[in-house]
């Protein structure tokens, strides 16, 4: 069934009202008319079906049949990953919208094959925004992750943040990921994974990131690529911490 994203505020009571883009895109893309049955999510947890009662230009509007609100296992899971280029970000950030992870930070580091101005940032994080949605639409999430702008490694590292943040790392002093799962506390809060670009955190990174508390973690003796490792290391988070 075809899902589309309706913002909060556009929820009253059994009627949900698709805003002009979502309208567009169901009406003149996917050719939909009055009577179909469509699924409609907020992007919160929240998600309904209903049938489709009036197709006004740039405001679809859908009777609920059935309405739930679905709420998150575990521990919060987010994901600061290197900027990587071309399509293998927007693949990162499908896989991790399907794996669950609650917030997407994109990283400015010294080795990564990618650079572009302020203005570009911008309009990457409109785009990975639409991954994101996309994505959910596409795999039946109902959360979408917060997709934050690029920023440097090193002002990231000062940002303080609660609960646990693991470095993948390909130094020999990195413990195996499972040991540091079986490490953490049975209330953590949140769980953060650093992943770097294609061969790895530079030294004074590296440094400087065990330096602000980061736990350096193995995920075996093999060099993936960054978009196996993201897949890896969040199958194993989600797996361990949410029990799925």
């Amino acid at each position: 069934m075809d899902r589309f994203l309706v913002a909060t505020k556009d929820w009253e009571g059994a009627r949900a009202v698709l805003g002009p883009e979502e309208s567009h895109h169901c009406v003149r893309v996917l050719r939909k008319i009055a009577g179909d049955r469509i699924e409609v999510f907020d992007g919160a947890g929240r998600r309904g079906r209903g049938v489709i009662t009036d197709l006004e230009e740039g405001a679809v509007t859908v009777l609920l049949e059935e309405e739930e609100k679905a709420e998150r296992k575990g521990p919060s899971l987010f994901l600061a990953i290197s900027v990587t280029k071309g399509k293998a970000m927007e693949l990162i950030i499908q896989k991790a919208v399907e794996l669950g992870v609650d917030r997407i930070q994109p990283l400015l580091t010294e080795n990564m094959a990618v650079r572009f101005s302020g203005e570009a940032r911008r309009a990457k994080k409109e785009k990975w925004n639409r991954v994101a949605i996309a994505a959910c639409k596409q795999c039946g999430q109902n959360f979408i992750p917060e997709v934050c702008s690029a920023v440097p490694f090193e002002d990231y590292l000062e940002s303080q943040e609660g609960g646990a943040r693991l470095l993948a790392s390909l130094d020999g002093s990195a413990r195996p990921l499972r040991r540091e799962i079986a490490a953490l506390a049975p209330d953590v809060g949140s769980v953060e994974l650093f992943i770097g670009p294609e061969g790895d955190f530079s030294p004074s990174e590296t440094r400087g990131a065990l330096a602000s508390g980061l736990r350096p973690v193995s995920f075996g003796p093999l060099v993936f690529r960054v978009e196996t490792a993201v897949i890896y290391g969040l199958s194993v988070l989600t797996y361990e911490l949410r029990g799925s």
